[in-house]
């Protein structure tokens, strides 16, 4: 798992956005800009790419879909193995930033 990191931030971002379930493409569109502040962004055909990848890596899966939905959608969610995947990167992120921090290169955020 560890040579399969870093990830990118476009595929960091696709996988937290589905942490919180299912979503279809635009959703997931969506999620990525709001989740990366306007720095990160990415097109349809980039995100069907990724979406492609990560489903060969066995990262991602089709979801069924609700009943209540627009049946022309396709929503994908993370597999046990992207679960793990997105938390391996959360936490070499989160010691990156310790690190970081202990050499006084980044601040404290304050009021989080």
């Amino acid at each position: 798992m560890s040579n399969e990191l870093p990830l990118t931030p476009r595929v960091f971002l696709i996988l937290c956005a589905l942490e919180d379930g299912p979503q279809h493409g635009y959703r997931l569109l969506s999620e990525v800009e709001r989740l990366g502040r306007g720095k990160v962004s990415i097109g349809p055909a980039s995100l069907y790419e990724a979406i492609q990848t990560l489903s060969r890596r066995g990262w991602i899966e089709p979801a069924p879909l609700p009943e209540s939905v627009d049946q022309r959608r396709r929503y994908f969610r993370l597999t046990d193995t992207g679960h793990a995947m997105l938390r391996a990167e959360a936490n070499r992120l989160a010691h990156l930033v310790d690190d970081l921090r202990a050499a006084g290169l980044v601040s404290s955020v304050k009021g989080r």
